[in-house]
């Protein structure tokens, strides 16, 4: 009897797949190794319009994103020297939507510390949270993105390896891989300029080809401080992304990120 329920829901999984999530379009970021300290508090701002996307809904009910706007505040408090915890509250707007609310996230951020790793990143982020149906097909959804990079001087490396999954209807529980990377050069003048690359690739039991991927490439530029100097209080990030495959919704993407630390 085990055997048959368990081969019924393997048929049943087959037949009906799931739609995997697509690319986060509430904070579109490279996480690095940035962490408030102890009790130090901080603020974010991220924004991002689509002025060209699809304008056709990803399924019944959902937001297209052709001149679409997301928008997510973000505080954030330092815990322990390697630990950082922080909340999201998401806004977006869109034709024939208005503005509305879009749901909210709470994160833990864990960090070695740079003094054990020296040039090298290791790091993990978890995050829980839920989003408007209109937005996620799946409101509730989880998210482990560890954060492995390196830097110099002159140069910043990073890559997040997301693994995520959603925490209820079709497809939940199974687990869909979405990495992202950034490379930055440190001009030396006070900002750094560089390249940011976002794709979701489906679930890890089903694979489509690159083709099928939604990849979104940046040319991106932040606020960096030159060799030497302090590390400001306040954070820049500025964006313009282009859409890579016919799979990509937001065939052209720009963004912001400002942030300042108490």
């Amino acid at each position: 009897m085990a055997r048959r329920v368990a081969l019924a829901a393997a048929l049943a999984l087959l037949a009906f797949p799931g739609r995997a999530r697509a690319m986060d379009r509430f904070e579109i970021q490279v996480y690095g190794p940035d962490l408030n300290g102890p009790g130090e508090f901080g603020l974010e701002l991220h924004l991002n319009f689509t002025p060209v996307g699809s304008s056709v809904p990803a399924y019944p009910g959902a937001v297209p994103l052709d001149h679409s706007g997301h928008y997510t505040l973000e505080a954030a408090l330092g815990v322990l020297e390697w630990l950082e915890l922080g909340a999201y509250l998401l806004t977006y707007s869109a034709p024939d939507f208005g503005y509305r609310y879009g749901g909210w996230k709470v994160r833990a951020k864990g960090i070695v510390p740079r003094r054990l790793t020296g040039d090298f990143i290791h790091g993990l982020n978890v995050e829980v949270g839920k989003v408007q149906p209109e937005v996620e097909e799946n409101a509730w959804s989880t998210e482990f993105r560890p954060i492995l990079g390196w830097s110099s001087d002159w140069v910043y490396l990073s890559v997040n390896p997301i693994l995520g999954f959603a925490l209820g209807g079709t497809g939940a529980y199974r687990v869909e891989f979405g990495p992202c990377a950034k490379v930055d050069l440190n001009t030396q003048l006070g900002f750094g300029v560089g390249l940011e690359y976002y794709t979701t690739m489906g679930f890890l039991d089903a694979l489509p080809g690159p083709a099928q991927w939604e990849q979104v490439l940046f040319a991106a530029a932040d606020l960096l401080p030159p060799a030497g100097a302090a590390e400001s209080a306040w954070e820049l990030n500025l964006g313009v992304g282009r859409g890579l495959t016919s799979a990509s919704p937001q065939q052209w993407v720009v963004k912001a990120i400002a942030g300042h630390s108490f």
